[in-house]
């Protein structure tokens, strides 16, 4: 894994109401950063942080979950 020096590294918390578009905002920034090769869709049950079964099935997020990418050199948590 690479290592980033301090000032590389950004922690973002993504936070709002339900059904605002937390999770297909993390998705659409994790395919932008080049972190997964396709854009997840919560109605496919293709999105990275909702992994869960419940959480699919039932198209909303239920636990907190943590992605990671690289955008211009600097590490996004």
């Amino acid at each position: 894994m690479k290592v980033y020096d301090t000032p590389s590294i950004r922690n973002v918390a993504v936070v709002g109401h339900g059904g605002c578009g937390k999770t297909s905002l993390v998705s659409a920034m994790l395919f932008d950063m080049g972190a997964v090769n396709r854009l997840g869709r919560v109605d496919d049950g293709t999105t990275v942080t909702d992994f869960d079964p419940d959480e699919v099935e039932r198209r909303i997020s239920l636990q907190a979950a943590l992605a990671w990418g690289e955008w211009r050199k600097t590490k996004i948590n």
